[in-house]
Formats: C-alpha cells, structure tokens, sequence
C-alpha cells in the first residue's frame, strides 16, 4: 500500500471570499495628510498655529505688514487695535479647521475679506467709521470652523 502524497489545496473557506490587500487608496491618503502636514508647518512659520489649543496674541508693532493664525480643533486670537500699517495694506492669513479665529482691528481699517467658507463662516461684526486710510486683507479658509472680524 502506499501512502497518501500531501495534500496542496487549501483549508475550505466560510463566507465570501476576502478582497486581495490594496495599498492604493491608503497610500493616497497618507501622501494627501503629509501635503496637509507640511503646509500647516510652513503656515506655521509665517504666524501663530493652535492645535486643540488655544492662543492669544496682541501685536503693537509699529510697521504691520501681516501674520498668520491656523487654528485647527482651537482658538486663536489676534488682537491689532494697537498695531499701525505704514503701507496701505497689510495681509492676515487665517485658517479655522474645526476651530474658530477671532481679529480684532482698528475702528479707521478697511477690512476686505478673500477667505472661503466651507461648512463654517466669516463673519464681519465691528463698527465702522468714514476715514478709511488703511487696508487689512483677511485671506484663508474656514472649513467646520469660523473667523470672526471685530473692533
């Protein structure tokens, strides 16, 4: 008698048969969350970043130019009442990811807001007056999250 030769099949399997392992879609969104990353730290630079957090800043400077605020699951606070732009424009970037940015301003700026809204909000609540010298320029993104423009 001889014996049985091995046996190459496989045990039998239950249920639907199991997808193959894809690295596609989880390689895209490592590579999307290390372009996000890399932009909040070049953001980070150029102005102030508040992750899960909190930041109050007052900036008295006499040359204003412009700043930063990235505020994501935060809050930030930019305070410009005491600030003076020797040019006629300066730039505020503010970006509020589920988190919220609040500027405070000089009653005599003009404020022109450039920022998107996705799920969230700029909302421009100051006072205004007629002499209008200056310009600041609130550019960025709110996305779930909100900017808030006040005296």
């Amino acid at each position: 008698m001889q014996p049985n030769p091995p046996s190459t099949s496989r045990p039998p399997q239950y249920g639907p048969p199991r997808p193959a392992f894809s690295a596609g879609p989880g390689l895209i969104v490592g590579i999307i969350a290390l372009f996000i990353l890399v932009y909040f730290v070049d953001q980070a630079a150029k102005g102030e970043v508040a992750v899960f957090s909190g930041i109050e800043r007052r900036i008295t400077t006499q040359d204003f130019h412009g700043t930063g605020c990235t505020a994501i699951f935060g809050g930030c606070q930019i305070d410009l009442r005491d600030a003076e732009i020797q040019g006629t424009e300066a730039v505020v970037n503010a970006y509020a990811i589920f988190g919220g940015t609040e500027i405070r301003v000089p009653e005599d700026w003009e404020v022109v807001n450039r920022g998107i809204a996705i799920f969230g909000g700029v909302n421009e609540n100051r006072r205004h007056t007629a002499a209008r010298a200056k310009r600041l320029i609130i550019e960025g993104a709110a996305l779930f999250g909100g900017v808030e423009i006040k005296n």
